[in-house]
């Protein structure tokens, strides 16, 4: 194997090569997560839309490795690495501003083009144009890595082993990360800024640490990208699914769903998609809904309860079913379960949720 000569740069130090490689995994997961919430209000979070994006991405990673690898051993200049960091870190920060405008826009042409697996069709268009180029250039890092590190055939198992750690760990930490704490706390929007940032930031680290060794070639694109990225930043830190709906009640997201409360004259709507569905209602009037909770009505009826039964409500949503219980059968008493607590909390503040009946437990 022939050595391969290490600049004077970031390069020579093992641990800034490792800390990229780890973020480059921890930044890859959370596009990944945040993928998913972002199809998910348009195309459900389905065990279907779950398959297209982990295995849309799977394609891209494994592109992103067979061309890294080629392109390193042809030309091991560092440089083309980190402005693939760049370029995927302003990509990513990019998807907030434009991915829901793409979806839409795509969703319009699959509906016309398609006759048949629309949700397949479009949530697959949409992964692949949203997400494919960043994370294929995230891809090219490990066997661009391999290359720089590696100068004999005597530590190459340990350094490669070391790498696809350092790459592991970060993954594990890039899938929590975004799930517990920063698109519960900040929104997916944000999200995709902070992993995006953090990309930015550690190409940063290389072409200044070039910039200071005499090396000035790659600020000019450094500067670029850091000037998108603030464009981006502004543009692109609201978390609105829905930007064509005006005056709703709520949007927002919690650890589970994105949860929209809109309001009209004669009823409040709970949803977690912005195309179609409504997961709860309350009638302004106390009277039916028109849907299915009306007819599930019948069930205390066909047991000897009489006005008073006794009701366990699984996915109790904002208590539409179990105000009705309360209003039509007084005696009642209802205990409802719910995994998200922020759709019961929506629960008390827009649909007349009392949480205070004895009756009543959520």
């Amino acid at each position: 194997m022939t050595p391969t000569t290490k600049p004077a740069s970031a390069l020579n130090s093992r641990f800034f090569l490792m800390a990229a490689e780890f973020f480059a995994g921890m930044s890859l997961m959370a596009v990944e997560i945040g993928a998913n919430r972002l199809l998910a209000p348009y195309f459900s979070s389905s065990q279907i839309v779950w398959t297209i994006v982990i295995g849309t991405i799977m394609i891209a990673m494994a592109l992103g490795n067979v061309w890294g690898g080629r392109t390193a051993d042809r030309d091991p200049n560092p440089d083309r690495l980190f402005r693939r960091f760049l370029v995927a870190a302003v990509w990513i920060a990019g998807i907030p501003a434009i991915g829901k405008y793409i979806v839409i826009g795509i969703s319009g042409l699959v509906i016309f083009s398609v006759s048949g697996n629309y949700l397949i069709w479009a949530a697959l268009a949409s992964c692949v144009v949203l997400f494919v180029f960043p994370l294929f250039l995230l891809g090219t890092t490990t066997p661009s890595l391999c290359r720089y590190i590696i100068t004999s055939t005597e530590d190459s198992g340990s350094v490669v082993g070391r790498l696809g750690a350092a790459n592991t760990i970060g993954s594990i930490i890039g899938t929590f990360l975004p799930t517990f704490v920063t698109i519960p706390a900040t929104g997916t929007a944000v999200t995709f800024l902070i992993f995006g940032g953090v990309l930015l930031a550690v190409a940063a680290v290389y072409f200044i640490g070039e910039a200071v060794g005499g090396k000035r070639r790659g600020l000019v694109g450094l500067i670029i990208s850091c000037l998108l990225f603030a464009i981006f930043c502004v543009f692109g830190h609201s978390g609105s699914f829905a930007f064509w709906e005006k005056g709703l009640a709520y949007e927002g997201e919690s650890v589970y769903n994105y949860l929209q409360v809109k309001e009209d004259e004669r009823s409040v709507i709970l949803s977690t998609n912005v195309l179609v569905g409504v997961q709860s209602i309350r009638m302004k009037q106390d009277g039916l809904t028109g849907l299915y909770y009306d007819d599930a009505l019948a069930a205390p009826m066909m047991t000897e309860a009489g006005d008073s039964p006794k009701v366990l409500i699984l996915g109790n949503g904002t208590g539409t079913y179990m105000n009705q219980l309360r209003r039509y059968f007084p005696g009642s008493h209802v205990d409802g379960v719910e995994i998200d607590e922020k759709i019961t909390d929506l629960a008390e503040e827009y649909f007349d949720l009392d949480t205070n009946d004895p009756n009543i437990k959520v």
